[in-house]
């Protein structure tokens, strides 16, 4: 049985359309407006900063144009994750999840299995989005968040960090995500996987060499 759970968020405890179709969009929307409201922010001026060593130019246009091509950028994560909270605390948006991981999360978290979150999006914007759901803030079902600062989710090392991290061995964990590359790369660092193919999100892939479901009900721990 393993020691921890670290999963993934989008297709996996939560909908792929939440992201990609109401949290995206919102950002796009509120974006020049966000900018303009906190122009004297130190914050925001730090990040419009590192857009402009990214890229040099207009960054507001730079980071309209990322979110349109979903960059995985760490300043423009950290500023979606600022928009995304005035939307949240606001009532304007809340957190998809799927009531299998819901019940299944909390089982586990019951149970003295400790959870925690590897996702592209930032820290402070999985923090929101779990704050703010369905069932309510279910923030503590987790003891710990990682974002793609510890490393790229597709890169063993970054699994290997992880589990330092949390004072596991790679074995003692189980990585949930549906993203084929992200399971390859963590069963290497060691870890025990699970691919998730929700219904009409991801299809099963032939010949994969991990085991595959729909949902977290299908998952038994023991």
């Amino acid at each position: 049985m393993p020691k921890a759970v670290l999963t993934d968020i989008e297709g996996t405890t939560s909908s792929i359309s939440f992201v990609k179709d109401v949290l995206f969009p919102y950002s796009k929307k509120k974006l020049v407006e966000f900018l303009q409201k906190h122009s004297n922010d130190p914050q925001v001026q730090r990040i419009l900063k590192e857009v402009r060593e990214i890229q040099p130019g207009d960054p507001v246009e730079t980071l309209l144009r990322w979110i349109e091509e979903d960059k995985k950028i760490a300043p423009l994560k950290e500023l979606q994750g600022l928009i995304w909270e005035e939307g949240y605390r606001s009532g304007e948006l809340k957190g998809h999840i799927y009531e299998d991981a819901y019940r299944k999360l909390k089982e586990w978290h019951e149970r003295g299995i400790p959870g925690y979150v590897y996702s592209s999006g930032s820290v402070k914007a999985q923090k929101l989005l779990f704050g703010h759901t369905q069932y309510g803030d279910i923030t503590y079902l987790f003891s710990g968040y990682f974002d793609t600062k510890i490393g790229n989710k597709k890169e063993t090392e970054s699994y290997i960090k992880i589990a330092k991290e949390i004072g596991l061995e790679p074995k003692d964990i189980l990585f949930l995500s549906d993203n084929p590359d992200e399971i390859m790369a963590s069963a290497k660092a060691g870890m025990k996987v699970i691919r998730f193919a929700r219904e009409g999100e991801n299809e099963f892939i032939e010949d994969f060499p991990y085991p595959q479901v729909r949902s977290f009900d299908e998952i038994t721990l023991d």
